[in-house]
């Protein structure tokens, strides 16, 4: 797990000031990797000639005339020599990469690559995504993957571009099908490149752009609660989309889609995968996240996903597994009972860490300045990373992922009752009486999931359910803290929840809407913040879950078996053939959290002032919310969204 970061140039060379702009960038995500750094400057030279200006700066070049720089941050844990450094090149120095992952499956690839006559010169992954590509190609090396990654692979090989017989370079920017790691790209300020890093803020950290706010992404924050890719916060900054590539070349940049959610259709049948089939998948992908030459551990409350996890891991490991839980005083002190149950039960090495209302207020400065994006949540997974940092962990398995893969909101129970039939069965003028009535009364007695009825609007019924069950701030909030009219309102909100695009036809309200889960709940707010605060403290977080396999074999399950009245994600449960676990899942649905509304409570006169800084919304909104929160009438998260805008100035 790693941080990368570099510059393609496709008119000029690169400069000093670039290479200062890459040493920027990578002093921005030390964090991502403090085990180590690498730079290099590549063009489409042959090897043999150096660049005058990095023999001064210190730096390899490939080329005397280098159009691109890779750099990289180095976060060891598997092949923890020097033979595992990055950025790493082919054995002739043709195709270089900086790469931030884990490839479960590359021992696999490895031996495949070396049966056909490549030379490996450590026991990396990244190794094998370079003789990957040289053997298969991009498309051909994706195919093959089972991972989370995230990596910019140059091919200095000469090539014809834009068919003028000029030879150029190739770069690649690609990341992962689920977009569990991250990347973001920009447009350098005169347009003859980009530059790319692993986060946003090492992207502004390289002064190579406007530092403007997207106006338009902050909307979809208000909407959703975090900014919808693949826009960010800033204008100029976008990440690579899940399950896509980018290509850049002299002639233009392009954007490749090798994986979508929704193309795995759900079986029309009962022939379809079984959960034994599940629990066989789950066992061997889980014993391939669990390959580390550093401590490893699990995070263990007392819900039926971590427990899961825990099973599934101490099935494959070879030694005592350790576990963690994060414990606290206030609220009854969170899963620890259940947890110690759970550990005694798995016969793990057990940990608690301990924290309390103090902690929180002392960690404020770092956890802000961990922020990468706003987001409305974390503050459990900051928490959570820093206990396993303590504890010696450098990896830990989350069993993040497991609520949206096999269905375990409580939304789903309720969509299953497909309400979307009584709601389009009422005339127009009826719906429209019943939405606005109920968000009414909401605002009235300051219940929130009632005024979000006003999502309720005549739109596609999959919409309005989603915003209904989803959204964040509720339409007339969103309008007063941007200043906006209803129309300006609902015409900046209709670009994040498309109409129904290709693909999904045929599909049912609770498919698609599971779809949006994947996409805006998922990938934009729960895995961003499982990145952005687990490398804070250098912990790589892994999810099982999401390993691409096990999505698609229970997407291949019909939605009439992954809900059951009594039984949270019965697939999974039935999966596993665990007494604890399917005890686990009879109990009321508890996440990894931290009292945050206690919290926030206490320490209302420290924060409310920084939400009030905010220079991107109504301060008089802002602070007539924040009384709402203070009485009880607005949910801790939306105040938090506040206090993390305000925070960023």
């Amino acid at each position: 797990m790693c941080g990368i970061a570099g510059i393609f140039r496709t008119a000029t060379t690169v400069t000093v000031d670039d290479v200062s702009a890459i040493q920027r960038m990578l002093r921005a995500q030390r964090h991502r990797g403090p085990d180590g750094e690498g730079l290099v400057a590549l063009g489409v030279t042959a090897p043999g000639s150096q660049s005058a200006l990095f023999q001064e700066q210190g730096y390899p070049s490939l080329s005397s005339a280098p159009r691109v720089i890779l750099g990289h941050r180095r976060l060891a844990i598997v092949d923890l020599s020097d033979a595992a450094r990055q950025p790493m090149s082919n054995e002739d120095g043709t195709v270089w990469i900086s790469y931030n992952g884990e490839i479960y499956n590359f021992l696999t690839l490895h031996n495949q690559l070396k049966s056909s006559g490549h030379t490996f010169h450590s026991q990396t992954d990244t190794e094998v995504l370079l003789h990957g590509y040289e053997e298969w190609g991009i498309d051909g090396l994706l195919s093959r993957l089972q991972g989370m990654f995230a990596f910019a692979l140059y091919d200095a090989r000469q090539r014809h571009d834009g068919g003028n017989g000029s030879p150029t370079g190739l770069l690649l920017l690609v990341r992962d099908r689920l977009g569990i790691k991250p990347l973001y790209y920009a447009d350098l300020d005169n347009g003859e490149g980009i530059v790319f890093a692993s986060e946003v803020k090492a992207l502004r950290a390289s002064r190579t752009m406007a530092d403007e706010r997207d106006r338009d992404a902050l909307t979809g924050f208000l909407l959703f609660g975090a900014i919808p890719a693949p826009h960010t916060i800033l204008k100029r900054i976008s990440c690579v989309p899940a399950g896509h590539y980018l290509v850049m070349q002299d002639s233009g940049m392009t954007l490749h889609q090798y994986w979508q959610y929704w193309d795995v259709a759900p079986a029309a049948s009962d022939r379809t995968v079984t959960t034994g089939d599940i629990g066989r998948l789950l066992e061997v992908t889980t014993a391939q996240h669990l390959l580390s030459d550093v401590p490893l551990g699990v995070f263990l409350s007392g819900g039926v996903d971590s427990a899961g996890l825990v099973a599934l891991a101490q099935r494959a490991y070879s030694s005592t597994l350790r576990t963690l839980t994060v414990t606290y005083t206030e609220e009854g002190g969170g899963e620890a009972r259940e947890a110690q149950h759970l550990a005694a039960h798995f016969g793990t090495s057990h940990s608690e860490s301990p924290i309390c209302s103090a902690d929180f207020l002392r960690e404020l400065p770092t956890i802000f300045a961990a922020l990468d994006q706003p987001t409305h949540d974390g503050v459990n997974t900051y928490f959570v990373a820093k206990a396993a940092r303590a504890a010696g962990l450098t990896v830990a398995l989350s069993g993040l992922g497991a609520d949206e893969v096999f269905w375990g909101y409580r939304h789903y129970r309720w969509l299953a009752k497909q309400p979307e039939r009584w709601l389009t069965a009422l005339p127009q003028f009826l719906r429209y009486a019943v939405a606005n009535g109920t968000a009414a009364y909401g605002r009235l007695v300051g219940q929130e999931r009632w005024q979000r009825f006003a999502y309720l609007n005549g739109g596609p019924m999959w919409r309005e359910l989603y915003l209904l069950i989803r959204g964040f701030f509720a339409p007339e909030q969103i309008q007063q803290l941007l200043g906006l009219s209803s129309a300006e309102r609902d015409t900046l909100v209709e670009q994040w929840l498309p109409s129904r695009s290709s693909g999904r036809e045929g599909m049912s309200e609770t498919q698609i809407f599971n779809d949006l889960e994947m996409q805006r709940y998922l990938h934009d707010q729960l895995l961003r913040d499982a990145d952005v605060f687990g490398m804070t403290h250098s912990v790589e977080i892994r999810v099982p879950y999401l390993d691409h396999t096990v999505v698609e074999a229970v997407q291949q399950v019909p939605p009439t078996k992954k809900i059951h009245p009594r039984e949270n994600k019965p697939v999974l449960v039935h999966a596993l053939s665990d007494t604890l676990v399917r005890q686990a899942s009879r109990k009321p649905k508890r996440g990894f959290t931290v009292p945050m509304q206690s919290w926030m409570q206490q320490y209302a006169d420290e924060l409310q002032p920084i939400a009030e800084q905010t220079t991107d919304l109504n301060r008089a909104t802002v602070r007539q919310l924040w009384r709402e929160f203070r009485n009880g009438r607005l949910h801790w998260s939306r105040a938090w969204a506040l206090v993390v805008l305000g925070a960023r100035g």
